[in-house]
């Protein structure tokens, strides 16, 4: 288990859900993005519950261990979350107009690089 502390407080919650909201923290500052994600938290009480983090370029987290808990009951009580995308993806158009839409795309990209050097 870790407890993550960040400018508003601090959350305790899995080790595998530490690792990838770190990880994708990452990619967020990368794409300088901001995105939400819901995470499993453990309560005061003991009891667990899902927290909505805003994870921004200026996300800022301190990291600490904290025990209690075996490996198999925190990977039932913390489920890794689906991070949304982020940033631009593609894709492989797999129609008889992938040419098409190739040719196209790299026009409109060739028509700004000549235009940036007006």
């Amino acid at each position: 288990m870790k407890r993550i502390t960040y400018s508003g407080g601090s959350i305790v919650t899995g080790n595998a859900i530490t690792e990838a909201l770190l990880e994708y923290t990452t990619t967020v500052a990368d794409a300088e993005n901001s995105v939400t994600v819901d995470i499993t938290v453990l309560e005061e009480n003991g009891e667990t519950s899902v927290h909505t983090l805003l994870l921004s370029p200026a996300s800022q987290f301190d990291v600490a261990d904290v025990g209690g808990m075996t490996a198999a009951e925190e990977a039932l009580r913390f489920p890794v979350p689906e991070m949304p995308q982020v940033g631009i993806s593609g894709g492989v158009e797999t129609t008889g107009d992938a040419r098409r839409t190739a040719d196209d795309i790299n026009d409109i990209l060739r028509e700004i690089d000549e235009g940036l050097g007006q």
